[in-house]
Formats: C-alpha cells, structure tokens, sequence
C-alpha cells in the first residue's frame, strides 16, 4: 500500500501555507506527509519520550538543575524550550494515577503493618480510599492553596504575583510528585512501610519548594530558611483547621464512626 497521502499546501492546524516547509512557520506543527504505521507511530513516541533532547526530559532534569530557567522563563513568556505547566501537570497527574492504582492493590498489607488496632486501619482505610477517589480534585486544592501562602510568606517581594505564583506551584507540585511517586512505590511495595514514605514525601517536599523558591528569588540561605519556617507554619495552621471540618464532615455524614457509638 502507499504509504504517502496528497501533498500539503496549507497546514493542517491553522491553514497557513506551507508549500516549501517541513515545520508550519506560523505555529510551529509538522508537516505530515504520510499515513500511519506502526513504525511512524514508534518514531513519533520514541521523539517525544524517549529522546534526551526532547522538551519532556529536558523539563524534568532543569527543573533540579535550572528551575529559574524552566518556571521564570515560562512566566515571561518563553513557551517552545519547555513543556508548558498545563502539560506537565497533567503528565504528573496520569503518574499520580498509576501510582495511586498500583498502591490500591497492595493497601491492606500496607496498613496492616503500621496499624496496631482494627479501628485504627478502619479508619485509615476510609481516608485512603477517599484521598485515592479525589486524588485529582485534591491536586486542582492543593495548589491554589499553596500559591496563597507562597503569596504571604514573599508579602514583601513584588517580582511574581498570586497568578505567577500558582504557575510556579504548578510546576514544582507537579515535579515533586512525579518524583516522589517514583521513589515511594519501590519502598512501599517492597519494605510495606507507610512511616518510612511519610519521612520521605513530607520532607521532600518542604526542601523542593523552598528550593525552587530561593532559585526563582535570588535569596540566601539564611532567608530562605526563614521564609520556609513561616511558610510551614501558615501551613500546618491550615492543615489543622482543614483536618478538624474533614473529621466533622465525615463525622456528620456517618463515613466516620464516633469511638462507642452503636450502628442499628
């Protein structure tokens, strides 16, 4: 069978000529020549995942090597380097759902080791399963969130405001998950030791941000820290309160048994 299709005067996305080009030079898409088959189709994977030079590796290694580069060059309008924060958001998110999935299977061998009382793994095991069922929801609350007390802790500093902020946590929230997802499921799934991936998660991602945070501001240690302290403090306040309604909510809903009570 041919394998070419009729030649392409106009480009396919936005209609723009392309008679003498191989790229569309007014957005920038290939132009397709050819039907396709599995060995195109390889090709075109192995060009956008597998290949070092590609805007997917290249932002997740700049992003501990050049985060400056990567989130400030994003905000100011450099948008072909990188892979846009929409994008790498989402690719955090199908790898948080893996995870997530993978981490379903193996949950009661997990819990059972670091749960002393059948109450105790109950409950856990209500909260796991409604953190694994509004993981994505979870992520779109969490990052708001976090850009809000970003916000605060840098008052007195105008280079990004709450919008740029967001984009920063964007990527960084994105970035840290996928990193940690990669690290955490081994432990997990090998010692089966939730403490041990607590220690690691949590901590993880204090230090990454504070880091993306001094790099994109130009800060020194000394203020760093300290704008790390007053960030995990505004947090854990928030945390506190969010823990205290969630507990009430399921509480009053009944998803949550109240210690003695009786069911009919």
């Amino acid at each position: 069978m041919d394998n070419k299709l009729t030649p392409i005067n106009h480009c396919k996305n936005c209609g723009y000529e392309i008679n003498n080009f191989s790229y569309c030079p007014n957005c920038g898409a290939k132009k397709i020549t050819k039907r396709i088959t599995f060995k195109n189709l390889t090709q075109e994977f192995s060009d956008r995942f597998l290949n070092l030079d590609n805007s997917v590796i290249r932002t997740f290694i700049h992003l501990f090597t050049k985060p400056k580069d990567v989130i400030d060059g994003f905000i100011h309008g450099l948008r072909k380097r990188y892979v846009n924060v929409f994008s790498y958001f989402a690719i955090s998110l199908t790898i948080a759902s893996l995870y997530t999935f993978i981490l379903k299977k193996y949950k009661d061998d997990i819990f059972a080791n670091v749960m002393t009382t059948e109450e105790q793994m109950e409950v856990s095991k209500i909260a796991s399963d409604i953190s694994f069922e509004y993981q994505s929801l979870t992520s779109f609350l969490t990052i708001p969130i976090l850009a809000l007390i970003s916000r605060l802790v840098f008052f007195n500093y105008k280079k990004y405001n709450l919008t740029e902020h967001l984009v920063i946590h964007l990527y960084a929230y994105s970035h840290i998950t996928m990193v940690i997802s990669f690290i955490t499921l081994p432990i997990l799934l090998t010692v089966e030791n939730l403490y041990l991936v607590l220690w690691i998660q949590f901590p993880t991602s204090i230090f990454y941000i504070a880091y993306v945070l001094k790099k994109l501001y130009d800060l020194s240690w000394k203020k760093i820290i300290l704008k790390t302290l007053l960030f995990f403090v505004i947090m854990i306040i928030l945390f506190i309160i969010f823990s205290i309604i969630s507990a009430i909510i399921m509480v009053q809903t009944g998803i949550m048994p109240i210690n003695g009570s009786s069911s009919v």
